[in-house]
């Protein structure tokens, strides 16, 4: 059996969306001729834990590599909620300080702990990078370079140009960083990426590579996991749920919050007949805004619950909401959770710009897009969704269209690509 070298920062039991595409990657890849070895952190604090998702990456075979302790038991890792107000803080002196990100000062732990790792497994075949973090490409340029063999490098997000990730405080930083991506982009064998308009970006700023030498490989959902959630119990309601798979940083919770007290105002006696979800963290400042709307008592914010009890969640609802932030160059976000949300086959209300997401929901059908942003036309989207709940009449969703985020396909893909490279080299 061949073996890859997975670099991944993020990965269980860190719980967030972005840990779940590297672990089933490196759970499947196994099925077709591939053992993992994952080399990633061994974090002792953490935002978000998830004991589910650590628990799949354990038994399912994965050799996990950690530059610290290994970890078997979530019990032992501290979570904390950072304060809201030194958030912004925090960001704005790490974007002056670290070049790609922050992770960069796990770099020489990592290449010091993947050297030892060539050393006892005798080598790997080929070396898999994730990010963010992008310091995790540097960490796979710098192995492919020390031991000859095929880079493959997936792009969850964009690296230059995606503000939310990060602020460039001088034109040095950013041309630092464009530097940098281009540097991978030659060095690596192979590019993946989430969705054609990242594709389109990282090919403005690199002319010596084409159309055809990035690949599309979108946020995907388990179908292994929707049959283990229905196989438990449920949490149904009697109401119609509305439910949230929030973002880390609760973003268009806020939103939310104005739309409903928007139709609540309209049409008090909704407040009997829908119950609102959010799963993820609730800061202080939003749960007060919550209180001052008078509408706590109609969201169930349960806060962060592992990746199997989210899909429960998902399952026993009956429209899904997504946000998307109308901002410079969030038409190329692509959230992790889109996949299970497509999974779960249930209707979508999204505030979302024109973009890639817009794109993909339109051809999922069970949706109706907000684009103004107004908190009046969420509360008319939701006045809508319940009269078709109430008259059974909800659209469903397009099956053909939903297959194609199965992730087995994607993941017998990157199979066919590795092996691609090692009969070429």
């Amino acid at each position: 059996m061949k073996k890859v070298l997975f670099i991944a920062y993020y990965f269980p039991p860190m719980g967030f969306g972005g840990v779940k595409r590297p672990l089933k990657f490196a759970k499947y890849l196994r099925n077709f001729g591939w053992d993992v070895t994952v080399l990633t952190c061994s974090p002792k604090k953490l935002l978000l834990v998830d004991d589910f998702l650590l628990n799949e990456a354990i038994e399912s075979g994965i050799k996990i590599a950690r530059t610290g302790e290994e970890i078997f038991d979530t019990n032992k890792i501290i979570t904390k909620v950072p304060k809201d107000t030194f958030q912004p803080i925090k960001k704005y002196l790490s974007s002056w300080l670290f070049i790609p990100d922050s992770k960069i000062l796990w770099y020489p732990k990592a290449i010091k702990k993947a050297f030892n790792l060539w050393k006892e497994n005798n080598g790997y075949d080929l070396i898999f990078a994730v990010a963010p973090p992008f310091t995790d490409f540097l960490i796979g340029q710098e192995l492919k370079r020390r031991f000859k063999v095929p880079l493959v490098v997936d792009f969850m997000d964009a690296w230059v140009g995606n503000y939310i990730l990060r602020y460039y405080p001088t034109f040095y930083h950013k041309w630092k960083n464009i530097k940098l991506e281009s540097s991978i982009v030659r060095d690596a064998n192979k590019i993946i990426t989430t969705n054609r308009r990242i594709k389109e970006m990282i090919i403005s700023r690199n002319s010596d590579i084409t159309y055809n030498d990035i690949k599309l490989y979108p946020h995907t959902f388990d179908a292994e996991d929707f049959e283990l959630a229905k196989k438990k119990n449920l949490p149904y309601t009697t109401k119609m749920r509305i439910t949230y798979a929030g973002s880390l940083h609760s973003r268009g919770l806020k939103l939310l919050f104005k739309s409903i007290l928007s139709l609540f105002n309209a049409a008090p006696l909704y407040k009997n007949k829908i119950e609102f979800l959010y799963l993820g963290i609730v800061p202080k400042k939003l749960i007060n805004i919550a209180k001052e709307y008078n509408i706590l008592d109609n969201i169930y914010m349960p806060g962060y619950v592992n990746h199997l009890e989210c899909i429960k969640y998902l399952l026993a609802s009956d429209v899904l909401f997504l946000h998307i932030k109308n901002a410079k160059n969030n038409d190329a976000i692509l959230p992790g959770v889109l996949g299970d949300y497509f999974g779960s086959r249930k209707n979508i209300l999204a505030c979302v710009p024109e973009g890639v997401t817009k794109n993909l929901l339109l051809k999922y059908n069970a949706c109706k897009i907000v684009t103004d942003y107004n908190p009046a036309s969420v509360a008319e989207a939701i006045y809508d969704y319940y009269n078709e709940y109430a008259n059974k009449s909800l659209a469903a969703p397009n099956e053909s269209f939903v297959q194609m985020f199965e992730n087995m396909q994607y993941v017998e893909s990157l199979a066919r690509d590795f092996n691609y490279l090692q009969d070429i080299e």
